[in-house]
């Protein structure tokens, strides 16, 4: 007998969701953004984006 195996979705993947999210912020889609960082909290992952500050030299 095979012994079972559980196969397992790419969407219970953080990466998945990661590649998502990095897509959506791009395409400036934030409703799809959302829905990644529900997912990567769902399976136990924060991300954190924040803003490069831009310092002018005189």
């Amino acid at each position: 007998m095979k012994p079972e195996t559980k196969k397992t979705l790419a969407t219970d993947w953080p990466a998945y969701w990661f590649v998502a999210l990095e897509r959506a912020i791009e395409d400036g889609d934030y409703e799809k953004a959302a829905e990644a960082q529900r997912n990567l909290k769902r399976l136990g992952v924060t991300v954190r984006f924040e803003r490069e500050m831009k310092v002018a030299h005189a």
